[in-house]
């Protein structure tokens, strides 16, 4: 549009008003700070006026009526996600990619009724019929063949729900997320094995391979990956991996991926490179190539570790995340690490600043600025110095070509966020 002015807010502001009517407050809320996250991310991702208002549009209508209760309206929250550390549903992320194009912005929820952990919805159960069922309307292409197993595969809880409430862990059973790329979006799903496992009294990772194996179009001929993984996990130097959840991409099933994370609590270079090469099991020039870029960057953000390991950190969320990554008929698996900068980092404004070293030194980094100022925006320049938390992981790959794939993870801090809103509304 020639001779307009668009500034970060224009989109979200245009589709306050365009779809102003909303379910509840919690709703209206949801979209105002996250929402509102969500568009400062966008314009400084350098997304189209269009792009940014079809993407909150979807946000408004679908995702912010399906976060439960808005934590602070002084209520009690009743349901804790184990999408981040303080409870929280939303995580946003800024794909990097692998040279200078533009960033894709995603984002991860779980979908939370609001009588969630109440006696009305001990286990958060209501929602997810709901939720799928507008998720379907909105994206009329999503394949739910594979979904719609996995659901059925792991929603074993027991006979009585609520005899399999967990109290010393999270109930959480399923995430989406979404990327937001070009003028689509795309879907996956993330299940997790924990309440099936407990239920038959099997490992976590028994649990995740019968899902595999027992999915439709799975076979013993092509899952080689898969194979390679489990011969990894099931070697005694493996014995101490923590096996969290399975993820897919909503789409042909024939095409998707399956990923499979898991923790491990050492924190070395060398344990991740270990990991990273399933034990020696997948090696190549290009994958070598990977692990040497992934050493720089792992340099860059603690620069006075050494060879040694990270400060110990006594979190259950403390410890690398992993996951390994095939598609059916793949021979070998793609292992992706996420680095949990909000325990090992010294602040958030360090985190930023590694990064920006890192890319200078691969002359990369063109939108290194646009992200610094999302940042700053969303969570200000004296809590970015003096705080840790707001940006959760760096997340890596190692592509074939040897590339070094880099997402940022970061969650929206929520009264930081209501700061925002009454500084700009």
């Amino acid at each position: 549009m020639p001779g307009i002015y668009f500034t970060e807010l224009s989109a979200w502001e245009q589709v306050s008003s365009d779809l102003f009517h909303t379910e509840t407050v919690h709703h209206r809320l949801w979209y105002q700070h996250v929402g509102k996250a969500l568009g400062i991310l966008l314009f400084n991702a350098g997304y189209s006026y269009d792009a940014q208002y079809r993407n909150l549009a979807f946000f408004m209508q679908l995702i912010a009526q399906n976060l439960g209760v808005f934590p602070t309206l002084g209520y009690a929250q009743p349901w804790e996600s184990f999408m981040t550390d303080e409870g929280s549903p939303v995580e946003l992320s800024w794909d990097w990619g692998t040279g200078d194009g533009k960033p894709t912005i995603r984002y991860s929820i779980e979908p939370i009724g609001l009588t969630a952990g109440t006696s009305l919805d001990p286990l958060n159960l209501l929602a997810g019929e709901a939720f799928e069922s507008q998720l379907i309307k909105a994206l009329p292409n999503l394949r739910v063949e594979w979904l719609r197993h996995f659901q059925e595969f792991f929603r074993g809880r027991g006979n009585n729900g609520c005899e399999s409430l967990d109290p010393h862990d999270h109930n959480t059973s399923i995430f989406y997320a979404f990327d937001l790329i070009g003028t689509h979006t795309t879907a996956k799903a993330y299940f997790f094995p924990k309440f099936r496992a407990i239920a038959r009294n099997e490992p976590n990772l028994q649990v995740l391979m019968q899902a595999v194996q027992t999915a439709p179009y799975s076979n013993e001929s092509n899952l080689n990956a898969l194979s390679m993984f489990s011969d990894f996990s099931n070697d005694t130097a493996s014995a101490y991996l923590e096996y969290e959840m399975l993820a897919i991409d909503l789409i042909n099933p024939q095409q998707s991926r399956l990923k499979i994370y898991f923790r491990c609590r050492e924190t070395s270079f060398k344990s991740v490179a270990n990991i990273m090469t399933l034990g020696g099991r997948t090696h190549s020039p290009n994958l070598q190539r990977g692990l040497e870029d992934l050493r720089s960057l792992w340099n860059a953000l603690f620069e006075h570790c050494g060879s040694r390991p990270l400060t110990q950190v006594c979190h259950r969320t403390a410890g690398m995340l992993y996951n390994v990554e095939f598609k059916l008929g793949d021979h070998c698996p793609v292992v992706k690490i996420y680095i949990p900068v909000r325990h090992y980092s010294s602040s958030d404004q360090t985190v930023i600043l590694s990064l920006d070293r890192y890319f200078k030194s691969h002359k990369r980094g063109k939108y290194m600025k646009a992200y610094s100022n999302a940042m700053t925006t969303l969570f200000g320049s004296k809590a970015l110095v003096a705080g840790l938390g707001a940006q959760t992981y760096v997340g890596c790959s190692i592509c074939p070509n040897g590339l070094l794939r880099i997402v940022s993870y970061f969650k929206p801090l929520l009264s930081t966020c209501l700061g925002l809103v009454d500084k700009l509304s």
